[in-house]
């Protein structure tokens, strides 16, 4: 799906944004990295902090690319978004997460202890890599939107 089905499906609507409005995005990546790794939080509050980490990494790559999610369902449309901006690069990371984005769905609204150390481990790490994957993709498609 690109990000002209996106809008005609009303997922996500284009709007350009500045570096003020990353900026503030990888702030929110790197806060909620961090929390992620405290070892004194549950590990479903983990998991969930490194999901938002994730889900704040694809916002940077949505909005680099001028187009803002559109509510209901914006965890959803959000990586059907990051897959639509950069299919080659982000198309794995969009699976996972959307599949962590259900897990999520479960620790927040529906039950307690979800979340394994094994998939927390595996949450961490995929963090990582879709870093490193944003980073190389922001410096060669939309430099002006790459962390600072």
């Amino acid at each position: 799906m690109t990000l002209e089905e996106l809008v005609a499906q009303r997922r996500v609507v284009a709007e350009p944004t500045g570096p003020d409005e990353t900026s503030n995005l990888w702030r929110l990546f790197r806060r909620n990295s961090a929390d992620a790794t405290i070892e004194g939080l549950s590990i479903d509050g983990r998991f969930e902090r490194a999901y938002g980490a994730a889900r704040a990494l694809a916002t940077i790559v949505i909005r680099a690319s001028g187009y803002r999610v559109r509510q209901p369902a914006g965890h959803y449309n959000t990586f059907l978004a990051l897959e639509a901006a950069g299919p080659e690069a982000f198309s794995s990371y969009a699976a996972y997460f959307d599949v962590c984005r259900i897990l999520r769905n479960k620790l927040s609204y529906k039950l307690a202890d979800v979340v394994s150390e094994t998939e927390l481990d595996e949450i961490l790490a995929k963090i990582r890599e879709l870093e490193i994957s944003v980073e190389t993709w922001l410096s060669e498609n939309h430099p002006a939107f790459a962390p600072r």
